[in-house]
């Protein structure tokens, strides 16, 4: 029995070495090749450098598509400026320009499925706006010096209203009553809009709500009340488009912004994606992700600098202004 196996051995050797002498060897390389005349050392070594070749050319695709993922991200940005530019311009061309939300109209209070409210663009003298119900939007004529104030071609859509009693209506006829208003200071320093009729009568009352302080790319330069030394870690608000747009440091992340019209200063973030970049495991990032789902209130600390509050009254985020625009 051992003298049989050891021929079976024996001839087995002799088998493989047959191919290898024929040069029938699976690991001989090409004729001309990189391991060529090395034998299986040669091959190993042709191998081990394709498969170099293949990280590297892999990693130049990761590269080139992280820079890809960030130009995206930094044009948003740079959008998110130029706008705040263009609007900032657009503003200094009249009083009403903004948001206002409509609190009181023909002695009612004004009662919707979501806050009613008045925007006016003064560059292209239109408003837009919801009533409660259905969207808004049309055209307007006024005098600050005189303060008259006319609304022509206003359409809304028209949505069947899923709830009674809301002052849709009421809305749309004091809009069309208006011939001047009156701007004034409220308890809370807010600005009070209220429309006249023909004979005087107040038709309307309106708050501004005023969260364009928010628009720009903003650093983030603390969290929970902790200084944060990140390069890069940013956000862009566009409140107009209810947009977020940012960087942690590593990540990028994109999101829904949401002011709420009934609450001054309201704010919350939602459907915020990020990148899945290895990044170095500082805490940062989690804990920037954390206070943008936290925060509830924006508050203008400074012309260069706001504050996200959350829900229990501390400042869970202090943001600087990184390229202030003039007012």
């Amino acid at each position: 029995m051992k003298k049989r196996n050891n021929g079976v051995i024996v001839a087995a050797f002799g088998l493989a070495l047959t191919f290898s002498v024929t040069g029938c060897s699976i690991f001989k390389p090409n004729s001309g090749s990189e391991g060529s005349g090395k034998g299986l050392r040669g091959w190993f070594e042709t191998e081990k450098s394709d498969v170099s070749k293949d990280a590297k050319n892999t990693e130049k695709v990761i590269v080139k598509g992280e820079k890809d993922i960030r130009s995206e991200a930094d044009k948003a940005m740079s959008k998110v400026d130029v706008k705040l530019q263009n609007d900032t311009e657009s503003k200094a061309q009249g009083e009403l320009s903004g948001d206002w939300a409509i609190q009181v109209v023909l002695g009612k209070k004004a009662v919707g499925e979501i806050p009613p409210f008045i925007k006016f663009s003064p560059g292209e003298r239109r408003i837009y706006g919801n009533n409660g119900c259905n969207i808004i939007n049309g055209f307007y004529t006024s005098d600050s010096a005189n303060k008259t104030i006319s609304f022509r071609s206003l359409a809304t859509t028209m949505r069947l209203c899923a709830e009674d009693n809301i002052t849709e209506a009421e809305i749309g006829e004091a809009l069309g009553l208006t011939v001047k208003y009156s701007i004034e200071q409220g308890n809370d320093n807010e600005s009070i809009l209220r429309f006249y009729d023909a004979g005087g009568k107040e038709v309307m009352e309106l708050m501004h709500r005023d969260f364009h302080f928010l628009d720009g790319t903003w650093a983030v330069a603390a969290i929970d009340g902790e200084n944060v030394n990140i390069n890069g870690m940013k956000v862009a608000l566009d409140v107009e488009e209810k947009r977020l747009h940012g960087n942690t440091g590593c990540n990028i992340i994109n999101g829904e912004l949401e002011t709420d019209m009934d609450a001054a200063n309201s704010i919350s973030f939602s459907k915020i994606g990020m990148t899945r970049m290895a990044c170095p495991d500082s805490g940062w990032e989690t804990r920037m992700m954390m206070a943008l789902e936290e925060a509830v209130t924006a508050k203008k600390v400074s012309s260069n600098e706001i504050e996200f509050i959350g829900s229990n009254g501390k400042q869970v985020m202090l943001l600087k202004k990184t390229s202030p625009i003039e007012e």
